[in-house]
């Protein structure tokens, strides 16, 4: 006879067997209705335009998951890549893109491989797939929900409210593998575990999950709890039974039975080898494509998993803001109460910036972040009273929890991450419309139904409103793509030059060339244009003569032909510079690091003697910082510094084994410069160097400190404070990173407040503050700064470093010396 389960077994651990039962042909009329509804809310709020809708490609992600479906083939050995781009010799590779399965890629493929090289053809078909995962993610929803609650119209209420959320809605149609695709799966391996929970049918519930695996990695964050829950059921089982003889050896042997015998066991290990097959595919693929250039560790795939999780200390370190705790939980809980709120009920509160997760920015006030802690705390609190599945309900619910904090090094970055969520809307919807159950007499459960309905409908309305209107302000978009359907006549199979900086989507236009994608005008190209590149693309139709031109009819987007462009003035003026370094009429350079760097006529010199092929192959990054941010254009001011990253191939040349390098600088006055190499994609720094471009000032200042010009320090901290007329100067020596990484404050007291400016005399003080790299500069092993001073007079100065949160590092406090009867 069975046992029946002590009454203190928490129900999780003991979920019925319940008899199946076959639902009538009612039953399915919601979900007919639903999969309706979606239909219509997409295609009236987004608007039927055509084949292709520019305003909800998602620019460079849905770019990034084409191209790669794009690039699937038997020739390519069925390698995941964005791109086959020159190196340094000018022979074609591949830029692997292997981290996730390649399940959904090949999906895309399959849906994109009918309409040949039709691009907007192709584009729509991904973007009905995805709306088909969206859809096909609710009727899972749906589907499972009804079998818990036995109450069609809690499911079917349930799954709209839940689905009727902005993130979701707004990314319903995004190619990515990331939103609706593991969506997908995440609710397929879920309806698997509620038909194992109640029919016992294992096999199913391992297909299902080896099919969402195939799409992506983030059913693990489901199956987790699943399965640390069942374990942990049959283990307490196991432990309770009333077995005679030597109690701990027994029960020993009852664990060990019970786990040998679990199929959560199972299944856990079944997933685990699932994946590690798949993963190694990709490793396999990706070595072979880089001819094993690369050690394992450093190849881009086993990188992503080390940053992913927080493993590799070079990615972490460039990314400390996104993941620090006091950061990303706000931010996570702030999602949450987005998921959790139906955008028809928030669209006022929201416009057309990006979201803040902190709080709405329209009129009604909604702090996000508490939302989000009162959903996830009311949805797991609630979870305690109820009575059957709670297992179920409660791996759904910490899913999302589990990915997006586990992996936060890349969760936090990515708002469409969000829709991971999405179990802690489901529950919580459910829980709260089956406790009202027993008040709900007829017709009160239609009508809630139907107001479930019309949320979700003007949810997607909305959404597509708020798209349309983005799309106006980016009219370009569409000819762009229709110029390249042209373009790629010419470019496929062949090496193409282009600027990037046009539009994300170069990515997807030009699948199937061998192609560089620049972030300068193309007329910097260099002297490889010729002797690499079959052709050149640019957004200036005038660049080259028209007999170069090889599309006189496009009005955005020009392709010349490379080959007849004489590049040898070009190769004598790189000669030119080569000949002028070597024989020394340069002088010293302006900074050494792993180049030489030379300041020369509105242009940087890059110069190693003897360089290897790993000074040639990663990318350089050049950052200019004007004296006055008003000369950035004006997308770049908020950064604060132009960015003018190359690779060598663009503006390098190889002299007798040396490696020379001429990059211009913009024609404005520049007060720094900061530059080095890094590995593109991955953010790992190989050298960087930051300097002044008037670094003579800081040598004349450090010798006029040594010599005792300007006698003994006004005041010593962890820096030596020097004085002269116009200006601080800040002396370490010698100095470490550390000393250059917090910022400095400096408070002037002038003799009379009026001296000040207007917003400023209510404090008393001028705030002239900065960052290291500034005004500082770092030479040998001492690290100068100098900070200018204004010309009224000044009563005291107050200096020192901070860190924000933490407080002030060191501070000093001294009369201006300036003045007539101040203290030297």
């Amino acid at each position: 006879m069975a046992m029946t389960p002590p009454r203190f077994l928490p129900p999780p651990f003991a979920a019925p067997r319940l008899r199946r039962r076959r639902p009538s042909p009612l039953a399915w009329l919601p979900l007919l209705l639903l999969l309706l509804v979606w239909s219509t809310a997409y295609l009236f709020g987004d608007g039927w335009g055509g084949f292709y809708q520019p305003h909800n490609f998602h620019d460079r992600i849905s770019a990034q998951s084409m191209v790669i479906a794009d690039n699937l083939s038997p020739s390519h050995n069925f390698l995941m890549f964005l791109r086959r781009q020159p190196g340094p010799d000018g022979a074609a590779g591949y830029e692997p893109y292997t981290r996730f399965p390649i399940g959904g890629y090949a999906l895309i493929k399959l849906f994109i491989l009918p309409f040949g090289d039709d691009l907007s053809a192709k584009i729509y078909a991904a973007q009905m797939l995805m709306l088909l995962m969206f859809a096909g993610a609710a009727a899972l929803a749906y589907l499972s929900l009804r079998r818990i609650t036995a109450r069609p119209w809690i499911a079917f209420t349930a799954t709209l409210l839940a689905f009727s959320s902005y993130h979701l809605l707004y990314y319903s149609d995004m190619v990515s593998n990331e939103t609706a695709m593991d969506l997908f799966g995440m609710l397929l391996v879920f309806h698997g575990m509620t038909v194992f929970i109640q029919e016992r049918r294992f096999g199913q519930l391992l297909v299902k999950a080896g099919l969402a695996l195939l799409l992506g990695w983030h059913v693990y964050a489901l199956l987790l709890p699943f399965i640390v829950f069942g374990l942990g059921g049959e283990i307490i089982r196991a432990l309770r039974r009333n077995i005679p003889g030597n109690a701990i050896a027994a029960r020993i042997r009852a664990v060990a039975a019970a786990l040998l015998r679990s199929r959560y066991l199972r299944l856990g290990a079944a997933a685990l080898l699932f994946g590690v097959a798949l993963l190694s595919f990709n490793i396999a693929g990706e070595y072979a494509a880089l001819e094993g250039e690369l050690p394992l560790r450093n190849l881009p795939s086993v990188r992503s998993i080390l940053n992913r999780a927080g493993l590799d200390a070079d990615f972490s370190s460039t990314i400390p803001s996104f993941v620090a705790w006091e950061r990303l939980l706000p931010q996570q809980f702030g999602r949450i109460g987005n998921m959790s709120l139906p955008y028809a009920l928030t669209a006022h509160t929201q416009g057309l910036d990006e979201l803040n997760y902190s709080h709405s920015p329209g009129p009604l006030y909604l702090p996000y972040p508490a939302i989000g802690m009162a959903a996830a705390g009311v949805c797991l609190l609630a979870l305690l009273f109820a009575r059957r599945y709670r297992m179920l309900l409660a791996s759904l619910c910490l899913a999302g929890l589990f990915w997006g904090i586990g992996m936060r090094h890349n969760t936090a970055q990515h708002d469409f991450e969000s829709v991971h969520y999405i179990g802690i809307p489901l529950v919580l919807f459910t829980l709260m419309l089956l406790a009202l159950r027993h008040r709900c007499r007829r017709p009160l459960p239609a009508v809630i139904a139907v107001a479930a309905l019309s949320i979700f409908i003007l949810s997607g309305y909305q959404i597509g409103q708020r798209e349309a209107l983005g799309h106006e302000q980016r009219p370009v978009e569409g000819a762009t793509m229709s110029e390249f359907q042209e373009i790629r006549r010419f470019t496929h199979g062949k090496k193409v030059y282009m600027q990037s900086s046009l539009n994300h989507k170069f990515d997807y236009y030009l699948t199937g060339s061998v192609n560089q994608l620049v972030e300068r005008p193309i007329s910097d190209c260099g002297p490889q244009c010729g002797r690499y590149f079959d052709f050149i693309i640019s957004a200036d139709r005038h660049l080259f003569p028209d007999t170069h031109l090889l599309t006189p009819s496009h009005r955005h987007i020009f392709l010349f032909d490379a080959k007849g462009i004489d590049s040898s003035a070009i190769t004598a003026r790189y000669r030119s510079e080569y000949q002028a370094i070597t024989d020394g009429d340069y002088g010293p350079p302006t900074a050494r690091a792993e180049y030489d760097l030379f300041l020369s006529d509105g242009k940087l010199i890059y110069y190693k003697s003897q360089c290897r092929p790993a000074d040639k192959a990663h990318k350089f990054l050049l950052h200019p910082i004007p004296d006055d941010p008003n000369d950035l254009p004006e997308k770049r001011r908020r950064h604060g510094f132009e960015n003018l990253d190359f690779d060598f191939l663009w503006r390098g040349e190889v002299f007798d084994g040396d490696c020379l390098i001429i990059a211009p600088l913009p024609d404005y006055p520049i007060a720094r410069i900061r530059t080095g190499q890094y590995q593109s994609g991955v953010g790992r720094k190989f050298w960087e160097a930051n300097f002044p471009t008037d670094i003579e000032k800081y040598i004349a200042e450090y010798e006029t400190i040594t010599s005792d010009g300007y006698g003994k320090p006004a005041a010593r901290a962890s820096f030596d404070v020097h004085q002269s007329e116009t200006a601080l100067i800040y002396l370490k020596e010698p100095c470490a990173p550390a000393d250059t990484e917090a910022r400095f404050f400096l408070h002037l007291f002038p003799e009379n407040e009026s001296d000040l400016p207007a917003q400023r005399q209510e404090y008393g003080f001028e705030n002239r503050g900065f960052w290291f790299i500034q005004r500082g500069a770092v030479t040998g092993d001492r690290c100068l700064a100098i900070a200018p001073l204004p010309g009224y007079p000044i009563d005291r100065i107050y200096t020192g470093q901070f860190i924000s949160g933490q407080g002030r590092l060191w501070a000093v406090e001294f009369p201006d010396a300036r003045q007539p009867g101040r203290r030297p």
